[in-house]
């Protein structure tokens, strides 16, 4: 037999040996029935009672009451808790770890690359065990260290949630790290961000990107001091949609985010007290708001860290502004986003610093219901995911988290308790 004969027929067996392995595969895929005493259906906005869930592999194949279900499959029965969709976290930054009296630009400085990747799996684990089976990283990660980390979870050499990731933020000349002596500012900024000048460079900035392989572009509305132009803004928005890749802008206050809406972003992240007529023209142009308020408990937290006297009552008088904010975005109609931003040392896991953000929405006004859609749903549709994941329904994948006890009347209380996670169909954490 030549040489060239014998490479023909190992090349047919691979390719056998590789079909016979993936009908194996499908042949023995795992069939979980859960069984929910209640359940957030977030296509409903509602706590249904008594729904059961059937699994097979990644996916969710059946929901409803009495189902009837294959021989093998393994029965999850949490009759006595709250099942939901597996959260969603639209604003992180899990390469990021900033001590209380820190300047932001601490963390760049004094850690490798190496050790904030070693970091984020830790942190990425967290997340996931804590309920989270997406988080959307935007950026304070040095050059691409979030798409390793993404991509080290999705070849399953570590632990954590479904990541996209933005890379470098995209701003102005100021960047926005602070605390840093002159001689270095030039090369820590741009190991963290792109600063670009003029249209050219913010549309070169954003190919980079793409090409690097971001699923979404940040951009600051406003950097330290300094404003992205509505021309480069412009630039950045036209040519990240002409590769239908979206854009969200940072931006922390009223007067600089109108500039951001007219050039066409997607969403904003922050919005402290923007006024009534700014959200009104971002419901009107279908811009999402990503809120990263947090709660009283973390602002509790922080006095604690700090060994610092304080009063409850001063903590909630000092966070009040958030209720009047929470208030005006739900009556305006902006599709609410639940983003943490958690990236401060408060010694606790991250995964439970991230949900404070949706405790916080709680303690301030918003409904068990439109906080979880919040984190579910509406996260979904801003991640250009709807009907894939922040939902139970036939078809998305079987992103479960399960909660202790009724979520809906005891929601602190029950969202603290995790009793499973479930990714893709594989469980994560069991007690």
């Amino acid at each position: 037999m030549t040489l060239v004969a014998r490479l023909g027929l190992v090349v047919q067996f691979t390719f056998i040996f590789i079909l016979s392995g993936r009908a194996s595969f499908s042949q023995t895929e795992k069939h979980y029935l859960i069984k929910a005493g209640l359940m957030y259906d977030s296509d409903a906005n509602a706590f249904i009672k008594s729904r059961q869930i059937l699994v097979k592999g990644k996916k969710i194949i059946k929901v409803g009451e009495k189902l009837e279900v294959p021989k093998g499959t393994e029965v999850l029965d949490y009759s006595n808790a709250t099942v939901t969709p597996g959260l969603i976290d639209a604003h992180t930054h899990i390469l990021t770890n900033q001590g209380l009296t820190e300047a932001l630009s601490v963390d760049a400085v004094m850690n490798s690359p190496e050790k904030r990747v070693l970091r984020a799996a830790g942190f990425a684990k967290s997340y996931l065990d804590a309920g989270f089976t997406t988080i959307r990283d935007l950026g304070n990660s040095g050059q691409y260290l979030d798409l390793e980390v993404s991509r080290a979870i999705d070849k399953g050499y570590i632990s954590g949630p479904r990541m996209l990731v933005s890379g470098p933020i995209i701003g102005s000349m100021d960047g926005q790290l602070d605390g840093l002596p002159f001689r270095d500012f030039d090369k820590v900024s741009r190991q963290e961000q792109s600063m670009v000048s003029g249209v050219e460079q913010a549309r070169q900035a954003v190919l980079e990107h793409i090409a690097r392989g971001v699923d979404v572009i940040k951009i600051l509305a406003i950097g330290n001091r300094l404003t992205l132009t509505l021309e480069e803004m412009k630039a950045i928005v036209e040519t990240a949609h002409a590769q239908r890749v979206k854009v969200t802008a940072h931006c922390d206050r009223d007067w600089a985010v109108h500039n951001a809406i007219e050039a066409g972003v997607d969403g904003i992240e922050h919005g402290y007290g923007f006024k009534e007529a700014t959200l009104e023209l971002m419901a009107k142009k279908g811009v999402y708001l990503v809120p990263t308020y947090q709660s009283i408990n973390v602002a509790e937290q922080y006095y604690k860290t700090q060994r610092m006297p304080y009063k409850l009552e001063d903590v909630r008088a000092d966070l009040e502004s958030y209720r009047k904010w929470l208030g005006q975005i739900e009556k305006s109609g902006v599709l609410m986003v639940a983003g943490s931003d958690a990236y401060h040392e408060l010694q606790m896991p991250r995964g439970d610093l991230a949900k404070q953000t949706i405790w916080g929405y709680n303690d301030f006004g918003i409904s068990p219901e439109n906080v979880m859609k919040s984190a579910t749903a509406n996260a979904a549709h801003a991640l250009e995911m709807k009907d894939q994941i922040g939902v139970i329904k036939e078809g998305a994948f079987a992103d479960i988290a399960v909660f202790d006890g009724d979520l809906q009347k005891s929601f602190k209380t029950s969202l603290l308790n995790v009793k499973m996670v479930m990714k893709e169909g594989e469980i994560h954490l069991r007690k």
